[in-house]
């Protein structure tokens, strides 16, 4: 294993000396990293899924790779993580590594006094496209297991119980979220059908119970919201196609992750089979699959998760690859905060970048009950808080919950 050389003296201030984890009761796949320096910075790492081993994994693995080291050294720490990674794919090593590697972007910018999207050479534009996933507020609180976004999460009446709202009242809530300013949307209205059906052999009549939000979207307010419809890879080919078929005269501006991502053959059969823009990538883990992926698949946006994917330094890759055979690029968040400020950074830099996903139950939800910093949301459009690194912290009562989970390596200053 790659690893980096002890820290000089004249990097003394930028020492790693101190590795937290924090994750609590209330939020079952959320966790959180702060890496700290000798000088007393913090840098905030985030991932989603199985808190207690990805934990264990910074604490047992990471954390003797890094402590006594330079944390300025981000490309060097990211390969010596990488190469002890064993198999490919978004498992504890791959967001792990996420964590990491977003802390140490966020102490880079820290130390520079520059905003994360100035590290990475700027930005292309002051604001990017936001499009809402209509999850509610009890989806990320629902552990992430299969079959955790069927029904029984969401009840009407709520404020931005939008996954409710789209399988019972999605005109409204697409006239609702023209309101607030958003103009696209994101819904996965075959879900139920496809737990039925185990993915085959769609048919007629399910279809049509597939179709009814979306036509319901275009009763209500016709072309004035965009629509991605989310398959969650559940399909098999023939039946992906037959739901692309079904969807062409809505013009939705993409179908998500139509047949599992594992085989760029299938998804490239099925993108083959319609007019509709085809997007997938989320559940890649690291950078190097992208390649194979985008000249096989036929995707025409490329979706990576800073979180899985290997963090900033994986994600900023996957958008260049996609930006070189002149491909859409977006960042993926139902993962949380520091997730979403990463994204929107990464957002505003990167020139094929079309989009940024957000959760709007989460971002007037959650994240502000957890985390200051969040980027700034105006008329449906993300932008950067122009503070130093990432811009997210979490709020200090957050370590100290009840239900929190604490658990610290190394010596130095203590979180404040």
């Amino acid at each position: 294993m790659v690893r980096a050389p002890p820290a000089t003296l004249s990097h003394v201030d930028s020492t790693i000396v101190r590795l937290t984890t924090i994750h609590v009761d209330r939020l079952p796949n959320s966790v959180w990293l702060e890496l700290e320096t000798a000088d007393g910075r913090v840098g905030l790492g985030e991932s989603y899924g199985t808190p207690a081993a990805l934990s264990a994994w910074l604490h047992e693995v990471a954390a003797p790779t890094l402590l006594g080291r330079d944390a300025d050294q981000i490309e060097r720490h990211w390969w010596a993580l990488f190469l002890n990674w064993g198999p490919p794919g978004i498992g504890v090593e791959g967001r792990g590594l996420s964590m990491v590697d977003i802390a140490l972007w966020d102490l880079l910018g820290k130390r520079a006094g520059l905003p994360v999207v100035a590290l990475l050479g700027g930005a292309v534009r002051d604001e990017i496209r936001a499009y809402n996933t209509c999850g509610g507020p009890e989806y990320g609180e629902a552990l992430a297991v299969p079959g955790a976004d069927l029904p029984g999460i969401g009840r009407p009446g709520g404020r931005y119980e939008d996954l409710w709202a789209f399988r019972n009242d999605a005109g409204r809530l697409a006239e609702d979220l023209l309101d607030q300013g958003f103009d696209a949307m994101k819904i996965w209205p075959f879900d139920e059908v496809a737990e039925e059906a185990g993915g085959r052999g769609i048919t007629n009549a399910q279809i049509d119970r597939g179709m009814e939000p979306i036509r319901k979207i275009r009763a209500a307010v016709g072309n004035r919201i965009d629509v991605a419809i989310e398959l969650h890879g559940r399909w098999d080919v023939a039946s992906a196609k037959r739901i692309a078929a079904a969807l062409e005269p809505h013009a939705p501006m993409w179908i998500e992750d139509p047949v599992a991502w594992e085989d760029p053959g299938a998804l490239a059969a099925v993108a083959a089979s319609t007019s509709i823009p085809v997007l997938a990538g989320e559940n890649l883990g690291s950078f190097q699959r992208f390649g194979d992926f985008i000249e096989r698949s036929g995707v025409t946006v490329v979706m990576a998760d800073p979180a899985y994917v290997g963090g900033l330094t994986a994600a900023h890759r996957v958008a260049d690859l996609a930006g070189q055979r002149l491909l859409a690029y977006t960042s993926h968040d139902c993962s949380g905060p520091v997730t979403l400020a990463v994204g929107v950074h990464l957002g505003l830099h990167a020139e094929n970048a079309s989009f940024q996903e957000m959760v709007r139950a989460y971002y007037f939800g959650w994240y502000p009950e957890f985390v200051d910093g969040l980027p700034p949301l105006d008329r449906g459009r993300l932008g950067a808080t122009g503070t130093p690194g990432h811009g997210v912290s979490l709020r200090p009562e957050v370590a100290v919950r009840a239900d929190a989970h604490v658990r610290t390596t190394g010596t130095g200053p203590h979180r404040s």
